[in-house]
């Protein structure tokens, strides 16, 4: 998906939605109206924008905030050196940390509010491509410095995929493992984290191609009504069996989803000209029926 959403946010329009919306997003409407304010208004940052959920189309009510702030060349060192004040003059902030590999701030801000502050040097920014922007300020000079289209490649599509489904299948003994100590609870979490995890992504890879790259509490809701309703079947029944103790039904629905993964996984390694390893499925269907604990 690409998208270039244009044309300032302003604050009527910010006051006249948080009304409708539930408290989690009208203090997100709220903070973005301040920072919309206050860094619209500083020299140092001649354009603002928007990226990840709220600008790609799969934000809701409930999504982060992922600020870019556009920094002259010759501002970069004074404002780097202050990043975490600067992104702290916005709003009270209750933690703040450094996001490693990135210049950029995350901070959990008094409300609770979820707030990442993307610092964007001038000069660095034609070196990557962005999926989409939701822009806040800034002239159209500056946005059309910016470089739209999707930002990953087949090949990096199909290293996220294999290191992914291939991780899985290193750990799938751990069922058996954690029932035969007797984590009932630890084994619950484990299965909802494979739908979650491999099955949610392995359905919407061919139709999103960025889908193990994104937020793992994204993915639910970007499903079709069918797709949603076998997700929620799913969950219910492994959560059923794991409440009664029904040592045989939670085998049954986790050989359902070790089945399902592995369908998906060789369908989508096949289109990505990856090899699924041709012996996992059926030795590990062996296994969790030979020695699945029954007590």
């Amino acid at each position: 998906m690409i998208v270039l959403k244009t044309g300032k946010i302003g604050t009527n329009k910010l006051n006249s939605t948080m009304g409708d919306q539930p408290p989690f997003a009208s203090r997100r409407t709220a903070l973005l109206e301040r920072i919309v304010t206050l860094f619209s208004s500083d020299p140092r940052f001649p354009a603002g924008w928007l990226e990840g959920s709220l600008a790609d189309g799969s934000g809701d009510s409930f999504s982060d905030i992922d600020l870019h702030l556009y920094v002259a060349d010759d501002a970069w060192d004074d404002v780097w050196a202050q990043r975490k004040t600067i992104a702290e003059s916005s709003a009270p902030v209750l933690v703040s940390a450094d996001i490693v590999g990135a210049f950029a701030v995350a901070l959990l801000m008094e409300g609770p509010v979820k707030l990442d502050v993307f610092y964007e040097r001038r000069s660095t920014l034609a070196s990557r491509r962005r999926v989409a922007l939701k822009r806040l300020w800034g002239s159209e000079d500056i946005y059309r410095e910016l470089k739209l289209g999707e930002d990953l490649g087949t090949n990096e599509i199909a290293r996220a995929l294999e290191y992914n489904i291939l991780g899985f299948l290193q750990g799938a003994t751990w069922p058996v493992r954690m029932l035969a100590r007797g984590q009932l609870n630890t084994f619950l979490f484990s299965e909802i984290l494979l739908v979650e995890t491999a099955i949610l992504p392995l359905i919407l890879l061919r139709r999103d191609p960025r889908t193990f790259h994104r937020n793992m509490f994204t993915r639910a809701k970007m499903l079709n009504e069918q797709e949603h309703r076998e997700y929620v079947r799913l969950i219910a029944e492994v959560t059923r069996a794991v409440q009664s103790n029904d040592r045989a039904a939670m085998r049954d629905i986790h050989l359902e989803i070790f089945r399902e993964i592995c369908r998906l996984a060789r369908e989508a390694f096949a289109f990505y000209n990856l090899n699924f390893p041709p012996r996992v499925e059926h030795e590990l269907v062996v296994f969790f029926n030979r020695e699945w604990p029954m007590t």
